[in-house]
């Protein structure tokens, strides 16, 4: 089951829900890392705010990724060029 379900194409709609989710939500830690290093300057803060903006970009890209599976899944036509006489 764990198997097919991580297959490529099957389930991509719910991979994409998780991979939004989990944007959505270190997005929110970027915010308030990034906002909280402006007021208090702390070290510590700057580097969440560049960890979790990062995660912010890898999670988008798989959330496209997933969202464009279904395409690259299906076949493709075959277009035939006309034969020179």
């Amino acid at each position: 089951m764990v198997r097919s379900f991580c297959a490529s194409g099957n389930h991509e709609g719910v991979k994409c829900g998780v991979h939004a989710a989990a944007a959505f939500i270190v997005s929110l830690c970027a915010v308030y890392n990034t906002t909280a290093w402006f007021y208090r300057r702390d070290p510590h803060l700057k580097i969440n705010a560049i960890v979790y903006t990062l995660a912010v970009a890898y999670e988008l890209k798989q959330t496209l990724h997933h969202l464009n599976a279904p395409q690259r899944c299906l076949p493709q036509a075959v277009v035939e060029e006309p034969q020179a006489a």
